[in-house]
């Protein structure tokens, strides 16, 4: 559509653009509702530095490992240097796995538990994505299969060369209008406090199930495939088995919390459970 914004003459790339604006934005909410729940900012702001940092170096890894073979990637590094990797794009996925890394370092030096920021910071990262992906649709990258339906658009100024000609699903808005509703839901389920990373695993349950999914109508040949899946979908089934194992870890460890708050309270002929001083959740 519109790879780039010019503004006083200079050329923006219009992908670059929304993926600051989405991280800025992730941030933004997550510093709100995190000091709403009387979190500590500081040490929020130590771990989104490590996350960005890492996300965007997992986001960019995965983007090689999907894009060039071996052989490939040596060849280019011989032919244009250690810089020509830097150029392309990146992958959600990467940035995802990579950025949840940063955030247990970061937490590790904040010397705080990581858990205690699930629930105002996860609900930020689909509406994060969907920006995101606007950028996509701008850069006309990430398409889907050619089609004749209503559904299809054409991208005059793809940056990976697609024809003006060709008709499309337009993949990037699917995927941004999902992972704005998973915004939503998330939003509405953290309205009460969760245990744990709780609120995580369910959005890794929703959007690995959305992404495999959409996967189906992706068209464009720079993604990967292993077998008859793409990365992206081999990823995604990895994420939901994690996710919902994770849940269920959680809901045992949440009653077994209670059950042993219950007994002390009982022992020691203390009020209720819910009324115990100090219990909040992890």
């Amino acid at each position: 559509m519109f790879p780039y914004l010019n503004l006083f003459g200079t050329q923006i790339p219009m992908y670059g653009l929304c993926m600051s604006l989405a991280m800025l934005t992730a941030l933004g909410l997550s510093c709100i509702r995190t000091h709403r729940r009387g979190g500590d900012l500081d040490r929020l702001l130590t771990i989104a530095l490590a996350a960005i940092v890492c996300g965007i170096v997992g986001s960019k890894l995965l983007y090689i490992f999907v894009t060039f073979s071996p052989k490939e990637l040596v060849e280019l590094i011989r032919a244009n240097g250690i810089t020509s990797i830097l150029q392309g794009g990146l992958v959600f996925y990467g940035g995802l796995i990579g950025g949840l890394i940063g955030a247990f370092v970061g937490a590790r030096i904040a010397r705080i538990r990581l858990c205690e920021y699930s629930d105002p910071v996860v609900p930020t990262l689909p509406l994060a994505h969907a920006i995101g992906r606007m950028g996509c649709f701008c850069s006309g990258c990430c398409y889907g299969k050619m089609t004749d339906s209503w559904l299809g658009m054409r991208f005059p100024h793809s940056v990976t060369g697609l024809s003006p000609d060709v008709c499309v699903i337009p993949t990037q808005l699917i995927e941004a209008g999902v992972n704005v509703l998973i915004c939503v839901f998330l939003l509405l389920y953290t309205r009460r406090k969760r245990y744990g990373f709780k609120t995580l695993f369910v959005y890794i349950v929703c959007y690995g199930v959305a992404r495999f999914l959409i996967e189906f109508l992706r068209g464009d040949e720079i993604r990967g495939i292993f077998g008859f899946l793409s990365t992206s979908q081999w990823i995604s089934l990895g994420m939901i088995a994690v996710g919902i194992v994770g849940i269920i870890l959680t809901d045992r460890a949440e009653k077994r919390r209670a059950a042993e708050l219950a007994a002390a309270g009982a022992a020691f002929g203390d009020e209720p459970v819910g009324a115990v001083p100090g219990d909040d959740a992890e």
